[in-house]
């Protein structure tokens, strides 16, 4: 049941009362089961990839709700629907600064006024295909279609999981220079939202791998100081006060890492577990 959104579409939705019933929505209230703790994190990296396309790869207020198909797209845009029976899907919403990249316009159309602060997407539950988006100004009243349930949660790890993460912080730190590091701590995320706040220099970047970023706090050498070269000594830079470390959350080795003279925020990933 695809559901085509243009960039007009999208551009004109802004103007909508997003948090408005409309009678199509009423028509069509069943509540849906609520999505369980795998299936919220699978919804989390949906919404953050689509973010990251749309210019904000740390969005806040990241929500869900099962609902049906139809009772979600007619919240989002009244009457929108394509008249096919409705299946049980997810609405996703997010806050944030958002832009129309990715999606199409017809020849000569240019968006005019602000920028959209709030993106929403359609999900089936059955597959996660996203069949919606929608990008507007005004955040939807989410809990008259169900019961709200916030994406951004963290996973539960094992002890044996936590103790692996440490010796791979407590390892790259000594090999840069401080074996006995301070404020050991850790975040779940994607990994394009982890580049966007330990190396935002990096720019945007969409890519949804599931991973953990390390941070610790201590006096680092950079990990991609050059070595000298023979005969024209390099001065070495000054030592850095944190070191953060990204893996993937499946294993296999680190995928990024670096230092930084201030510690970056990673309250914007999500809530911050020591280890």
């Amino acid at each position: 049941m695809p559901i085509k959104v243009s960039l007009l579409a999208a551009v004109l939705s802004a103007a909508v009362v997003l948090g408005s019933i409309t009678s199509g929505a009423a028509g069509d209230t069943t509540q849906q089961t609520p999505a369980s703790a795998a299936v919220l994190a699978q919804l989390q990296t949906i919404l953050l990839g689509q973010a990251a396309l749309h210019g904000d790869p740390t969005p806040t207020r990241t929500l869900a709700v099962a609902t049906s198909s139809h009772a979600a797209e007619g919240l989002l845009s009244p009457g929108s629907h394509d008249g096919q029976a409705p299946v049980p899907a997810y609405l996703l919403c997010a806050k944030g600064t958002f832009d129309f990249g990715g999606l199409s316009a017809p020849r000569g159309f240019h968006p005019t006024g602000q920028a959209p602060t709030t993106l929403c997407l359609v999900v089936l539950a059955q597959g996660l295909g996203v069949t919606g988006l929608s990008l507007g100004q005004h955040y939807p009243v989410l809990r008259t279609l169900g019961t709200v349930q916030d994406l951004n949660v963290q996973p539960v790890l094992s002890a044996a999981v936590l103790a692996q993460l440490r010796t791979v912080l407590l390892t790259q730190a000594q090999g840069t220079g401080d074996p006995n590091p301070t404020r050991l701590r850790m975040v779940a995320t994607t990994y394009g939202a982890a580049l966007s706040v330990v190396a935002p220099g990096q720019g945007v970047d969409s890519d949804t791998t599931p991973v953990f970023v390390l941070v610790a706090s201590g006096h680092f050498r950079s990990p991609f100081g050059l070595p000298p070269t023979p005969g024209r000594p390099r001065t070495a830079p000054p030592p850095v006060g944190t070191l953060w470390v990204i893996v993937p959350q499946t294993g296999g080795g680190l995928l990024s890492d670096g230092g930084s003279a201030r510690a970056p925020d990673l309250g914007k990933l999500g809530s911050v577990q020591p280890l």
